[in-house]
């Protein structure tokens, strides 16, 4: 089966590229968010946001390529606009989730080795954690309709 081609002049966005921007939001906000609700440092949450991206660019474009790009190399692309709102949420959710989750989880164990200003509990992980979904599937969403 044929899959149908975009017209050159319209406005699309691929899925991957998609996801891993998510994932890299997601991923930004969950470390800052863990980062300063841990330790209440700036540093500290400088370092945990730089993590955050990092992670989110290994882990997004890791499900990106496995969820959204083919066999033969070819990648899943949306045209921009309102009807693209359902595949930019599964992209994103599929980024930000395992980052978001990830990213918490290091940065609460890189805070429990300074334990000086209060150890991170498990309701700073979850809202970190929470953050970064929120924020990353926020992100594709808007990029994908904008």
């Amino acid at each position: 089966m044929a899959l149908p081609i975009l017209d050159p002049s319209a406005q699309g966005v691929s899925l991957m590229e998609l996801t891993k921007l998510s994932a890299m939001m997601a991923g930004a906000v969950a470390g800052a968010v863990v980062g300063w609700l841990s330790r209440r440092h700036i540093m500290f949450s400088i370092y945990a946001f730089l993590l955050g991206i990092m992670g989110g660019m290994l882990v997004g474009t890791g499900m990106g390529n496995l969820i959204y790009v083919s066999r033969d190399g070819a990648e899943s692309m949306v045209r921009v606009g309102c009807c693209s709102i359902f595949p930019a949420l599964g992209g994103g959710v599929a980024g930000s989730l395992p980052t978001a989750f990830l990213v918490a989880i290091v940065v609460g164990i890189m805070a429990l080795r300074h334990l000086k200003p209060r150890p991170p509990r498990v309701r700073t992980v979850f809202t970190g954690f929470v953050a970064g979904v929120v924020m990353g599937t926020l992100t594709a969403v808007v990029v994908a309709v904008i």
